[in-house]
């Protein structure tokens, strides 16, 4: 795995704070990120509920 793909500054284990979340860095390509931006402004969303909202959709996760 690349170092910029590795998960080694990624926070998946914390789950100490007030909620189960995660906080993390991922390279995106700038264009699909400006896609999902758009999309997540005009559904009123900001980028992180979009992404969360489309990973749920993506793999099935129906426990929201």
């Amino acid at each position: 795995m690349s170092e910029a793909m590795s998960d080694e500054n990624s926070t998946d284990d914390d789950t100490t704070g007030p909620t189960d979340q995660v906080r993390t860095s991922v390279e995106v390509d700038r264009q699909l990120w400006r896609q999902v931006r758009a999309e997540a402004v005009g559904e009123g969303k900001n980028v992180s509920e979009k992404l969360e909202e489309i990973l749920e959709d993506y793999f099935g996760d129906d426990s929201t």
